[in-house]
């Protein structure tokens, strides 16, 4: 499964989104190495405790937006309404599996703490098919946003933290798209855009809600997060595209006009 979109004239990897990269991942390691300060809060949230997302933030977005200016691409009114009807989906998809899944789920595999990644691929999965099926420049992002934004106000086990973790997770998403200059949309991307955003939330999930974990239980947690994102958010939005595209409903965009070559 391989689908490209011819549309971006710029070279396959353009030096100045190398250089983009490198730039943002050196100051996104430089704010997790300074850190936020410790005496301001955000909804009830000290500062220091999102410097983390605040470092992947900065060093996925720095690359995102280099591409997104290099690509030249515009966002028309059916962008954003699909992209809105996928995030609204999203959210009531977490709002589901947050109350009838996930406790029975992560309990099931409280025998090995760690285990519990194998299942978050499914909280990447707007950012994920978002990517796919509008291709433009912060699709990921956004439609992941949309998601998590939902999930917050109807009402989770996380509150407030579930936006800025979807802000973060969909950017991991974005950063392999903006790497690949938004060109290629198959299943190699779809499993690459699961992976960036299986690293975010490893990350953050084994730095912040489980920072007694030992550094074994860590890497462990981080690598099975990886691969939820590549399986279920990568492999799973991928197909979920082509079986959209079948329908005629995506017909209005790039994703649905090359469906009969994915």
């Amino acid at each position: 499964m391989s689908t490209t979109d011819p549309r971006s004239n710029l070279p396959a990897r353009d030096p100045r989104v190398v250089a983009a990269t490198g730039a943002a991942a050196a100051l996104g390691l430089a704010v997790y190495l300074v850190g936020l300060p410790a005496s301001v809060s955000l909804f009830g949230t000290p500062l220091a405790d999102l410097t983390l997302p605040a470092a992947l933030f900065v060093a996925f977005a720095g690359t995102a937006l280099a591409a997104a200016v290099l690509t030249r691409t515009t966002w028309r009114v059916v962008d954003l309404v699909v992209a809105s009807v996928l995030g609204v989906a999203g959210g009531l998809l977490f709002a589901v599996w947050n109350v009838a899944v996930w406790p029975a789920a992560s309990g099931a595999l409280a025998f090995y703490p760690p285990a519990s990644a194998v299942l978050v691929g499914v909280w990447l999965l707007p950012a994920v098919l978002g990517g796919l099926v509008v291709r433009k420049p912060g699709a990921a992002v956004y439609t992941e946003l949309v998601a998590a934004t939902i999930s917050a106000f109807i009402g989770n086990q996380w509150g407030f933290a579930t936006v800025w973790y979807g802000l973060v997770e969909g950017l991991g998403a974005e950063f392999v798209l903006a790497v690949l200059l938004y060109r290629r949309f198959g299943l190699g991307a779809a499993i690459g855009a699961g992976l960036g955003a299986g690293v975010a939330v490893g990350l953050m999930d084994s730095l912040i809600y489980y920072p007694t974990f030992s550094a074994g239980y860590k890497i462990v947690y981080v690598a099975l997060a990886m691969l939820s994102g590549a399986v279920i958010a990568g492999v799973g939005s991928a197909y979920l595209t082509k079986a959209l595209a079948r329908t005629g409903a995506l017909a209005p965009l790039a994703s649905g006009r090359t469906a009969e070559r994915v």
